[in-house]
């Protein structure tokens, strides 16, 4: 390039003249005269007219004018090589030299630097004229960097002269910095030479020059001033360092030196990250200044050149492929995210190739044989799959049809499986897992991108879904590399505090990626419009994580501080943008009021200890969290135990603390099931917002001091609690047990019933509720002259919602028992059935409880009157209604109590046969008054008194309680008194009173069923000395005892067998549990089924056009038709029991197929469906993995295997219609099944089943009907029930007619056997002996057909409480007792040919119930019976005259002993 002329060049040609002449003199003047050449050639290539130039000239000028005054003479007196005015002056002039050319680098980087961030426009003419493509011609680099070149060799020089030949180390580290100089004379020296690239010089010039580049990238401009200003820095600081050893100034030391020539070449060495930053960006303002592919990728070539040198491989194959594949992303798809979000990493990786390269030249090692080098080509190899996956999303966006353009997207990707495949290999032994990951993953994805696109190309899915789905691709990429990156940081071994705080936050948000891993597998999301927007921020952050270099992070605890600080940035910003994405938490109506829950809490932390014990891989990204919300439910349900003993109702903030507590729990039990079944990503981030709701409500609640002991105890804990092993088990006294004698009432209704017209007559009872008239007909219906005076008597409760089938099947069971075929008959055929059954027989029936004329309009066709004083005992409320039933009758109303009555009535049902003591007679008559004669009232009161202390002061708070109610409306006294009752319950017991409801919908309640369904619920606590079962036994008869249940019916040994709710009581038990959300009652009356037709037959009614009905209550009790509510499709997410009573239908006209019921509800706890008619037993029940009660009914033959996924199940009940039922394999899973119930029998697949090894059923507490062949099968079957308490089957004859096997199985091994009922069928066994355990304390036997000596077998346990002999149980006319039945409580003969029973009253000491049926060749009733001081009861039904006459004998000798008697004169 041209001089320039005029004064400019005349100022730096006389400096040039003045420094030539000067330089041998002075070292100082020979630096001066070398950095002048420096800046002559920027002079040169600078605008010269330009405030720059012009700043060079006029100090070219100054310092020319200083030298000129050696030059002229002055200072004549400073002679000699160099003068001390000479050092002085040169020394002025190199810091004059220096200051500018500071201030020319300084104004260069500051322009690369304002580009780089974006920084503001650069207003200084220096910094904005200083540079440009357009002026450095071919000749500026060469010459420029050949001067500091020169510079570096100066150095050399430096190590040669002070520290000799020997010292090869630096000399080598100053010959490498010299060729890293020489390299980026070539690399710019090309690139600014070649023709392709006229917009850098060369022929071109400016035509290009005022190129633009992307906003996000460096101008051209800014980047070569940028190197021009390194050079330049580099060779002021070789030419300084050389100029303070030549005159003295510093010591030439080995250690300094190197290190000097170290940080020099670090300055331009690719393992600097701001070099290599400067290098990409360099790289980038060129790509994006040209428009045109090809010459952008041999700009590539030449930067991988220049990066590479002369080394070929792997590396130099990935990095031209990524860089290439990047620069096309930044370039063609104008992707500014893409430099922001991939830029820092691709730099980082090149970073540390760069130091894997010099470290393995250092070694002399060849390049790629590392394992270190395989795993950054692994990671170089997966950061271009990802960066592949932006391009395809960025193309996708360009694509307006399914063309074929989808398939060259795939061209950059092939070739990364198989790379990623052959790096693996040679990794590190602790990465190698890792990259088995990696290349799984990519595999993976890899197929997914193609299937996306060929789906695509096939116009199976449009272009917005691909680009979803790409996104969501590439969004699981970047997570995948950050688990990865965080799991090796983790395992990072460091004692530092910053250390072990930073692995806390990586292991939290860990956990947060897996979450945020689920979000992206949700299908819904491909469909969203806003995923990138919505995420996009997530990913910025997550690279900003994964840019650390691995090496400075293992370094320095500081970094992981800072790194763990931007952690807690990425979780609040996750957080803050998953509340737009998570669905919220449904609106369930869990029930509410801690007092009712407070063992749900206990219960729940039981079940979640028990959950992570079995620890299923569904839980194994939650298993922390679980861990603390069961320590936190722990603690809580302490304090819950705590808070109900004090009394809270004023205090707001404690009731508010623990209902708070209760809907988290049901919120925990919710999510955590709703994982376990099918984990949705939304669960999980419920689960973690329930988990920082229990931290916070725990926190709260340990800052809270109970004073328990000093506190003010409720009222209703003033209780003398009742032991609960020392409740009583026989003889507690029922509602209906104890009544005041009313003769006046009670005899006028006899005569009613037993007098008068032999025409059939109907008398009704009326009175309001509470008042006992279901006592008193049931008072009546019992008593002997009514018993005896009726053939046949049959009880039937109508109630408000009632229909004819049910009462048909309540009188006929009452008449015959509930048989099957009486079950599966139409409702004509039960009419007619009924009709021959009272034909020509004396009968009674009672209707209890009847709202409307309807009722007994649908059966009074049905009643026939053949004259002979048959009678319908009505029991209503409702006077005017008893008169249309019977106008020619006046109804019997019954009147209340007196007040003596009522007192006598209390005093009765709390002390019993003992009196009231004296300081409690006027407060007892006080409350008795207070009830207003309602007997209900009266006994409800009673049950408040027995379980509160015998003292004045507390019966005067009852009173006082009472009087302060409103006495004028007996139905709100009556109210009072049973709400009273229920806020007196112990908190254990006010669950189970109200789960009552649930099953006491106008029937009895079988104790049984009740029992396991409180079990299955959750709602009896685990205590170490009584099993679950007696426990709740225990709970039921508090509430006996309490008054709030009444006994329907016995079992033979004494216990509750049913137990029912009087009307009144389960109207208050159902509004509190609508008021407490503790369950929902379904009906008929209830929207939309209230629109659904009555008659199963006047149309099919098409409930499709209806909307499915959703559920959100905890509980359902649901009493409809089956195909109502099947038809209707229900649903209910939250809904964790469902028992449902079929209302009434007619016999299926065709079962019904429950699937759609098991997909609905899939956290069901409780599914009691044995009213329902199923088709079959679905498979799909093996969905209802939290199952505890499964009851089911219908045409089932066989159980699918998938029951075998139930592990919590607890009670099974199956109740086919028909046949043999074999039970799968998969039974022996279900380790927690307590009680197991199939009707009519189940049998085992010996094949599967019967094996030394196979599993046990340890919990196994009650099993029927088991199907067994006698022998050793049997017992080697039934040792796999170690447990079992009951045991009802049938053992058939064996196949294998050998003595040993046709024999009474050997039942010795079944310890805790109590109750034992067997079925026999085949030939007389081959050896009649029982061999039974010896705490047998019931046995049933039938068929054996056994001669009755082999009886004596039986005699001699010394435990058997019950014992019935039915159906050929023993044969034999004659039955000589020879063994005496020491404990034998009660005894049943049932359809035995036996003709003679030769016994006496020492052969069973302790009878005291003797039940005959059937037994029609019999004689009599042993006469030495009546010496049976124990005997309370006989009962002959069916039998021949001469026994019913020997057992009223008996009852008339001891005059203590009821004989009932059902004669023989009834004909069906």
């Amino acid at each position: 390039m041209a001089s320039g002329g005029g004064g400019a060049a005349s100022s730096l040609d006389r400096l040039d003249s003045v420094l030539e002449g000067l330089r041998r003199r002075s070292v100082t003047a020979e630096q001066v005269y070398k950095d002048w050449r420096v800046l002559r050639i920027l002079w040169e290539s600078c605008h010269k007219g330009s405030d720059a130039g012009l700043k060079i000239e006029a100090a070219a000028e100054e310092i020319a004018h200083d030298l000129n005054r050696i030059s002229d003479g002055e200072e004549e007196d400073n002679e000699g090589p160099e003068s001390q005015f000479l050092l002085q002056l040169a020394r002025d002039c190199e810091t004059k030299t220096k200051r500018l050319m500071a201030e020319v680098g300084e104004a260069l980087d500051y322009l690369y630097s304002s580009c780089s961030t974006g920084g503001s426009t650069i207003s200084s003419s220096l910094q904005s004229q200083l540079m440009s493509p357009a002026t450095l011609g071919v000749s500026f680099w060469p010459r420029f960097v050949s001067h500091a070149q020169s510079n570096v060799l100066r150095i050399r020089q430096i190590v040669l002269d002070h520290l000799g030949h020997e010292h090869f180390g630096i000399r080598d580290q100053v010959f490498t910095f010299y060729n890293s100089l020489k390299s980026i004379k070539r690399y710019f020296g090309l690139l600014l030479s070649d023709p392709k690239f006229p917009y850098l010089g060369g022929a071109g010039v400016g035509a290009g020059a005022g190129a633009t580049t992307d906003d996000a990238v460096p101008s051209i401009d800014a980047s070569l001033g940028h190197v021009v200003s390194l050079v330049l820095r580099i060779a002021n600081r070789c030419s300084d360092h050389w100029l303070d050893c030549k005159t003295g100034r510093i010591q030439v030391e080995k250690g300094e030196l190197s290190k000097f020539v170290e940080d020099l070449h670090h300055e331009i060495h690719p393992r600097n990250p701001n070099f290599m930053r400067f290098h990409l960006n360099f790289l980038l303002a060129l790509c994006c200044s040209n428009n045109n592919e090809d010459e952008n990728l041999d700009i590539v070539m030449q930067f991988c050149n220049c990066l590479f040198n002369s080394e070929h491989g792997d590396f130099r194959k990935e990095v031209t492929s990524l860089v290439t594949l990047f620069v096309d992303a930044t370039t063609k798809l104008k992707n500014n995210d893409a430099i922001q979000s991939f830029f820092p990493e691709i730099n980082a990786m090149l970073v540390e190739m760069a130091s894997l390269f010099e470290a393995n030249s250092r070694k002399g090692h060849k390049l790629n044989d590392s394992p270190q080098c395989s795993e950054l080509l692994t990671r170089i190899c997966f950061l271009r799959a990802e960066l592949s996956l932006v391009v395809q999303i960025r193309n996708m966006s360009k694509i307006s049809s399914n063309s074929s353009s989808s398939s060259s997207m795939l061209s950059d990707w092939k070739d990364i499986p198989r790379n990623l495949s052959i790096y693996s290999k040679n990794l590190p032994l602790e990465k190698i897992e890792d990259g088995e990951k990696m290349l799984a993953f990519t595999e993976s994805l890899f197929e997914e991108v193609e299937s996306l696109h060929q789906s695509f190309r096939d116009k199976k899915i449009t272009g917005p879904i691909v680009k979803n789905s790409l996104l969501l691709l590439f969004f699981k990429i970047v997570i995948f590399r950050e688990e990865l990156f965080l799991t090796e940081l983790l395992l990072l071994k460091s004692d530092a505090t910053s250390m072990a705080n930073g692995k806390d936050r990586i292991a939290l948000h860990l956990q947060n990626l897996e979450y945020f891993s689920l979000i992206l597998s949700d299908e819904r999301m491909k469909n969203r419009k806003d995923v990138f927007r919505a995420f996009k921020p997530i990913e910025v952050f997550f690279r900003s994580l994964t840019i650390f270099n691995y090496s400075f992070l293992i370094a320095q605890d500081e970094m992981i501080l800072s790194f763990s600080q931007l952690l807690d940035k990425v979780n609040q910003l996750m957080k803050a943008k998953f509340k737009d994405i998570i669905p919220q938490f449904p609106l369930f109506a869990f029930p509410r009021t801690f007092r009712l829950n407070l063992n749900f809490v206990d219960s729940l932390s039981r079940n979640l200890v028990e959950l992570l014990k079995y620890d299923p891989v569904s839980i194994a990204l939650v298993k922390h969290h679980i861990e603390e919300i069961q320590l936190h439910l722990q603690s809580l349900s302490s304090f819950l135990v705590d808070v109900s003993k004090l009394k809270i109702e004023e205090d707001q903030e404690l009731k508010d603390i623990g209902n708070h507590i209760i809907h988290l729990a049901y919120k925990a039990d919710y999510v955590i099931d709703s994982i376990e079944v099918d984990a949705q990503w939304q669960d999980f981030f419920w689960l973690n917002d329930v988990l920082q709701e229990l931290r916070v409500v725990n926190e709260k609640a340990c800052g809270i001091h109970l004073a328990i002991r000093d506190a003010k105890v409720q009222d209703s804990k003033n209780v003398t609690q009742v032991s609960r092993d020392t409740v009583p088990r026989d003889g507690t006294p029922a509602i209906d047990e104890i009544v005041v004698d009313l003769p006046d009432r009670e005899e006028m209704i006899i005569d009613m019933l037993i007098k008068g017209t032999p025409r059939l007559d109907i008398v009704s009872v009326i009175g309001m509720s509470g008042l006992g008239k279901t006592t008193v007909a049931r008072k009546l219906y019992n008593i002997p002259e009514v018993m005896q005076h009726f053939h046949i008597r049959a009880w039937c409760t109508v109630s408000q919602v009632c229909e004819q089938r049910q009462l048909l099947l309540q009188i006929l069971a009452d008449i015959r028992g509930l048989t099957d075929g009486i079950s599966e008959m139409n409702d004509d055929d039960l009419q007619n059935t009924l009709r021959r059954v009272l034909l020509r027989n004396r009968y009674l029936i009672v209707m209890d409880d009847v709202w409307d004329d309807g009722a007994f309009d649908d059966l009074k066709g049905i009643f026939p009157d053949d004259h002979n004083g048959s009678r319908i005992l009505v029991t209503t409320r409702l006077y005017e209604l008893a008169r249309e039933i019977n106008p020619y009758r006046e109804p019997h109303c019954l009147r209340a109590l007196s007040e003596d009555e009522s007192f006598r009535l209390l005093n009765m049902k709390v002390f019993n046969v003992e009196d009231c003591p004296k300081e409690l007679v006027a407060v007892g008559k006080e409350i008795a008054r207070h009830c207003g004669g309602l007997p209900l009232a009266i006994v409800a009161v009673a049950g408040i008194l027995k379980m509160t202390e015998m003292s004045r002061n507390s019966w005067k708070k009852i009173a006082n309680s009472l009087s302060s109610q409103v006495l004028n409306d007996p139905e709100a006294q009556c109210r009072s008194v049973l709400e009273l009752s229920y806020q007196y319950l112990p908190e254990y017991l006010k669950p189970c009173f109200l789960y009552m409801g649930v099953l006491g919908k106008n029937k009895d309640i079988l104790v049984s069923k009740l029992i396991q369904l409180w079990l299955a619920e959750g709602l009896i606590p685990k205590t170490q000395t009584k099993s679950f079962e007696d426990l709740a036994e225990d709970f039921l008869m508090e509430l006996i005892g309490a008054s709030l249940v009444i006994i329907s019916k016995r079992r033979s040994n004494g216990k509750v067998k049913a137990c029912r709710l009087h009307s009144f009581m389960l109207d208050f038990c159902l509004s509190e549990a609508e008021e407490a959300n503790f369950f929902q009652l379904v009906t008929r009356c209830d929207k939309p089924y209230a629109w659904f037709p009555s008659s199963d037959y006047s149309f099919e009614f098409d409930f499709y056009h209806l909307p499915p009905v959703s559920f959100a209550s905890y509980r359902l009790a649901v009493s409809l038709k089956q195909n109502h509510f099947l038809g209707s499709r229900p649903s209910g997410l939250g809904t964790r029991s469902l028992v449902f009573f079929a209302s009434t239908d007619s016999k299926t006209r065709r079962p019904y197929d429950i699937s759609l019921i098991l997909h609905n509800f899939k956290l069901l706890k409780v599914l009691d469906f044995e009213c329902m008619d199923m088709a079959s037993f679905p498979v799909e029940i093996g969905l209802l993995i939290h199952l505890r009660y499964l009851a089911v009914g219908g045409y089932v033959t066989s159980i699918p295997k998938s029951l075998g996924n139930l592990r919590k199940l607890e009670t099974l009940i199956v109740k086919g219609l028909s046949g043999k039922i074999i039970l799968p394999g998969t039974i022996w899973s279900l380790t927690s099944l307590r009680h197991l119930h199939v009707k009519i029998h189940v049998a085992f697949n010996l094949d599967d089943a019967v094996s030394e090894n196979c599993s046990v059923l340890e919990n196994l507490v009650s099993f029927s009907c088991l199907s067994l062949s006698c022998g050793e099968d049997a017992e080697r079957m039934l040792k796999r029930f170690p447990n079992l308490c009951k045991l009802s089957g049938i053992f058939y004859e064996s196949p294998d007619s050998s003595t040993n096997c046709n024999q009474f199985p050997r039942l010795k091994c079944l310890t805790h056997l109590e109750s034992l009922k067997i079925f026999y069928y085949g030939s007389p066994l081959n050896n009649g002996e029982f061999i039974l355990p010896l705490n047998l304390k019931k046995l049933t036997l039938s068929n054996f057909r056994l001669p009755w000596s082999h009886i004596s077998t039986i005699g001699r346990l010394p435990n058997l409480e019950v014992l019935k002999l039915l159906s050929g149980a023993f044969e034999g006319m004659i039955w000589d007792v020879e063994e005496e039945f020491q404990n034998l409580k009660f005894l049943s003969l049932d359809n035995l040919n036996i003709v003679q029973w030769n016994a006496s009253c020492d052969d069973f000491p302790k009878l005291e119930r003797l039940v005959l049926q059937n037994c029609r060749d019999l004689g009599e009733i042993p006469s030495d019976f009546v010496d049976i001081l124990s005997l309370q009861l006989i009962e002959v039904n069916w039998c021949g005259q001469s026994v019913e006459e020997s057992a009223m004998n008996i009852s008339e000798e001891t005059g203590e002993v009821k004989v009932v008697i059902k004669s023989s004169c009834w004909r069906s």
